[in-house]
């Protein structure tokens, strides 16, 4: 019950932010290799400023207050 209590009110913090879904994967793949729990959260927005590319989606991914610097660390080495 206390690990249950103390999940329960874990922070998250976002490390990495992307409208572009290659990096995105190549992120999230890196922390995957490394065993970092993570979380997504995604915002869609569709406006009309923004006609020729239509919806736009942001991929956040979050990881636990513990782990952001490594996480940091991994996923902004370059990107390729």
């Amino acid at each position: 019950m206390h690990q249950f209590m103390i999940g329960l009110f874990q922070k998250w913090e976002i490390v990495y932010a992307t409208q572009n879904i290659d990096d995105y994967y190549k992120a999230k793949n890196r922390l995957n290799k490394k065993g970092i729990s993570y979380k997504v959260s995604t915002l869609t927005t569709n406006n009309g400023k923004n006609r020729r590319k239509g919806t736009v989606t942001t991929y956040h991914l979050k990881v636990k207050e513990e782990d952001v610097q490594r996480s940091y660390d991994i996923i902004h080495q370059r990107l390729a």
